[in-house]
């Protein structure tokens, strides 16, 4: 029987022949800290997420106008921001926050 091309080979250990699991494996085979993951905040909740789990994009304005209508404002952080040019530059959002952005069919 061949392998299966498209699925990842699991490299053999050197003391113990064939991995049968992956329990001693250490920090740096993370995904994210390889650089195999690309991981992104949501611009309104701030949540990480993986970059193609951010299906949403609008403005920055059209955040900072709903978080002000929610009374939060705007994060110290988001300083740099508060300029005019800097209002309409792309923000992606995760599924959940993008809802509070779709039209309303009725």
């Amino acid at each position: 029987m061949e392998p299966v091309g498209f699925l990842p080979r699991v490299p053999k250990s050197p003391n113990r022949g064939d991995r049968d699991d992956m329990s001693d494996t250490g920090p740096n085979d993370d995904p994210v800290s390889l650089g195999l993951v690309k991981v992104k905040q949501c611009g309104l909740c701030a949540m990480e997420f993986e970059e193609h789990n951010l299906p949403g994009v609008v403005s920055f304005q059209a955040i900072a106008n709903l978080r002000n209508k929610w009374g939060a404002g705007l994060p110290s952080s988001a300083a740099k921001l508060r300029s005019a040019s800097a209002r309409y530059s792309s923000v992606k959002l995760c599924a959940f926050c993008y809802q509070f952005f779709y039209d309303a069919a009725d």
